[in-house]
């Protein structure tokens, strides 16, 4: 029999699991960050000078096996979340108080879903490491290119396999069990849950981005300090090709994080709606909290695309004004996108 009270709540508790790996990975990145910058500073006792020698190996090592462990842990909630997903989609098909649910639209790929965005992250910090990994073990770059993209396609196929497993098996138990009964009482309550949840979620958004952003910005002022013959990677390598590869990851890292933070917002605009159908979320030009919200990942983005404009055409520097011009057209764009977002979505729901 399928209950909506235990398909309701597993699906709030992977979300809720889901974030939390999330933030957990971010709080990783930032604390191998800064455990980097102290030792290329020599801020390691004597007595852990093997670590100093090998410290780009022992940094992306840990941090490697961390994000391939927690990437496949993301693939696995994203499987049960299909499922249940589904699930809700084959109980709403019984009930004549909102919209009807669709078990064959909900068990298909989302490449702008929350979970496949926050997983692809999860797997370019993997991929990302893997990469400096493999540089550190005195690989050529371009083999080392290949083996990060290579651990980045793996785990690709494994999350589309469990994808797969999990709607195959949903369906098959829609075919054998009948729904149980439920009432609006407890759809509601299960809407109001996941609002609240969704709010939560812009917010762990915005903690990620920033541990990220900053995290970055913490190695990359430890990068200029290293000294010849210091660590297992050659110190003119680091300095020319680090900054672009960290500004690369933090540009990636905020653009991403942008759509997922205005997924998450639709999410709770709908949540809204369903809740009170004579409620106007969707309305542009108002200055909500989410809006706010919003406008910190902006500027973040805009942050990331300044540092990389730098790396990538240092003349830039010499004619602020452009460049500045650049970073407030970049921010201005973002905003823009969130705004139309919201009016063709309204549309949609009125």
């Amino acid at each position: 029999m399928i209950d909506f009270t235990t398909v309701s709540r597993e699906f709030r508790g992977l979300v809720e699991r889901r974030r939390e790996l999330f933030t957990f990975l971010g709080s990783v990145f930032a604390a191998m960050g800064l455990f980097l910058q102290n030792t290329l500073q020599g801020g390691l006792p004597e007595s852990l000078g093997s670590i100093q020698q090998h410290i780009f190996a022992f940094y992306a090592l840990v941090l490697m096996v961390l994000s391939l462990i927690l990437a496949l842990r993301m693939a696995k909630l994203h499987g049960g979340m299909v499922l249940n997903g589904i699930l809700y989609a084959r109980l709403m098909q019984e009930q004549d108080f909102t919209r009807k649910g669709d078990p064959l639209r909900a068990g298909r790929h989302n490449w702008f879903g929350v979970s496949f965005l926050q997983f692809v992250l999860v797997d370019l910090i993997a991929s990302f490491s893997a990469t400096i990994l493999a540089l550190a073990v005195s690989s050529p770059f371009w083999p080392a290119f290949c083996w990060g993209a290579g651990v980045f396609v793996l785990w690709v196929l494994l999350y589309f396999r469990f994808h797969h497993q999990a709607r195959g098996f949903t369906y098959r138990k829609m075919a054998a069990e009948a729904c149980a009964p439920f009432n609006r009482t407890e759809w509601e309550g299960h809407i109001s849950s996941s609002l609240q949840q969704a709010n939560q979620g812009m917010i762990a958004e915005i903690a990620f981005a920033g541990l990220m952003v900053f995290s970055v910005f913490e190695a990359l002022s430890g990068l200029g300090k290293i000294n010849p013959g210091d660590t297992d990677l050659a110190t003119d390598v680091v300095k020319t090709h680090g900054p672009l590869v960290y500004s690369t990851l933090m540009l990636v890292t905020c653009l991403l994080e942008l759509v997922i933070y205005l997924r998450v917002r639709v999410a709770a605009g709908a949540f809204c709606v369903q809740l009170d159908p004579t409620d106007r979320p969707f309305r542009p030009l108002r200055l909500t909290d989410s809006l706010l919200g919003y406008l910190v990942l902006a500027f973040l983005f805009a942050v990331s695309v300044h540092i990389n404009l730098i790396l990538l055409s240092p003349q830039l520097t010499l004619i602020l004004p452009e460049l500045l011009g650049i970073d407030a057209a970049a921010l201005a764009l973002a905003v823009l996108a969130e705004q139309i977002t919201l009016v063709v979505v309204g549309r949609r729901w009125r």
